[in-house]
């Protein structure tokens, strides 16, 4: 769920300010990784810190799903 909204965020123009929405209301997602060292983002953060470093990446106009 987590990289569905951020990559909707990053990749899909006119719904950056709907996934900043989103992750918003979605809050911190706990997710049991067991005993790996995986980690998941926190979405609000994740598209922060993208856009601030200049990462968004080729805008798409519109999204096919």
């Amino acid at each position: 769920m987590n990289g569905f909204v951020i990559s909707v965020g990053l990749f899909v123009e006119p719904c950056l300010k709907a996934a900043k929405a989103a992750t918003t209301k979605i809050g911190k997602v706990p997710v049991h990784v067991g005993d790996t060292a995986c980690k998941v983002p926190l979405t609000t953060e994740y598209i922060d810190k993208a856009e601030t470093t200049g990462r968004l990446e080729n805008k798409r106009k519109t999204a096919k799903c």
